[in-house]
């Protein structure tokens, strides 16, 4: 399905960046490894693993982060919000946080293997809420496949608006 996704935003030459943290810019490296993507359709990508470059380069208020943690649903959509500004160029942006392993805010309601992802396209964020299970790898592994999944159906949504 990554080939596919990838195929599809070439096709459409559409770009692509990503707003990664517990994923440590495994997605952007995904995405750059296809045969006639890489280039074509990435901009690049930001590590903000540590909540202190979420504040320092993202600019994320520290209060949300100490409301909500840096692997929330709400930290994250603002992580696509600002890196809108980061990658201008970009049509679409992906963001995402999670707990890939213990040692982050995880509680019972939120455990490890719990992930947060927004796409950023046409305007629009949209909000994805995923649990996880497997190995490190595994998760990152099925989360990409979650992530390309998630693009294909939103660049191939024949949905409209219908006029009056």
């Amino acid at each position: 399905m990554l080939q596919h996704c990838c195929q599809i935003l070439e096709t459409r030459q559409l770009k692509i960046a990503f707003i990664e943290s517990a994923s440590s810019g495994y997605l952007t490296s995904q995405f750059s490894i296809h045969k006639n993507s890489g280039a074509d359709i990435l901009l690049g990508g930001l590590v903000s693993y540590d909540p202190s470059i979420k504040v320092s380069i993202l600019n994320i208020d520290p209060k949300l982060i100490e409301t909500y943690t840096a692997e929330s649903p709400q930290v994250t959509e603002e992580m696509c919000k600002l890196g809108q500004q980061l990658f201008q160029q970009a049509d679409l942006i992906v963001s995402c946080t999670g707990l890939l392993k213990s040692g982050g805010s995880e509680t019972a309601e939120k455990p490890v293997g719990t992930f947060f992802m927004c796409i950023y396209y046409q305007d629009r964020i949209y909000h994805y809420h995923y649990f996880l299970s497997g190995h490190p790898e595994q998760k990152l592994k099925t989360l990409t496949q979650k992530i390309s999944d998630a693009l294909i159906a939103l660049l191939t949504s024949t949905t409209q608006t219908a006029s009056p």
